[in-house]
C-alpha cells in the first residue's frame, strides 16, 4: 500500500478478494484496519461497515455459494473514504429465478435476528448505495467524510 501524505492523512487504494465465506469477515476488517490506520475518525465505522457488507453478500448472493467477494478501501488526504464490497450476483433457487440482490432497509423485525444492517451503515456512513456490475453483481458502497483542518500555512 502506498500514498500521498498531508498532515497526518495519506491517501490510500487497496484491494483484495476474499472467499465468501463469513469465516473470512476478520481478515476484510483486517484490511480496513490497516488501510485506514491514519484516518482514526472513521476507523471503527469503516470497520463496521465492512462487516455488514461483507456479511449481507455472503448471506445473499453467489459469492456465499463457494464464490469470491472483492473488498476495496481508498481515501484522501482530504479525509473522504469509500469503502466497498462487489459481489457475484443473485443467488439462483431451484427454479432457477433470481432472488432480488438489491440491498434494501426494510423494517427492523424484533421476532428476527436480521434486517439491522444497513440501518448500522446508514447510521455511521455519510451516505451509501449499490452499482450493477456487467457480471449480474453488484458493488455495494459507503462514503465516509472526516473533514480534516487546513494546515495553518494555507489558512493564511
Amino acid at each position: 500500500m502506498s500514498g500521498y501524505e498531508l498532515g497526518s492523512l495519506t491517501a490510500v487504494s487497496v484491494f483484495e478478494d476474499f472467499p465468501g465465506d463469513p469465516a473470512y469477515c476478520p481478515e476484510a476488517r483486517r484490511l480496513v484496519r490497516t488501510a485506514l490506520k491514519d484516518h482514526p475518525r472513521i476507523l471503527d465505522d469503516a470497520e463496521l461497515v465492512v462487516s455488514e457488507l461483507f456479511g449481507n453478500a455472503c448471506r445473499h448472493t453467489r459469492s456465499g455459494e463457494g464464490g469470491t467477494l472483492s473488498v476495496s478501501v481508498s481515501a484522501l488526504v482530504t479525509g473522504l473514504a469509500v469503502i466497498s464490497v462487489t459481489d457475484q450476483g443473485p443467488k439462483y433457487d431451484d427454479r432457477a429465478a433470481a432472488h432480488d440482490p438489491v440491498p434494501r432497509l426494510n423494517p427492523p423485525d424484533p421476532a428476527t435476528g436480521g434486517w439491522r444492517g444497513l440501518h448500522l451503515v446508514t447510521d455511521v456512513a455519510d451516505d451509501w448505495g449499490y452499482d450493477e456490475n456487467e457480471n449480474e453483481g453488484l458493488t455495494v458502497w459507503a462514503v465516509f467524510e472526516s473533514p480534516v483542518l487546513a494546515p495553518a500555512h494555507l489558512l493564511g
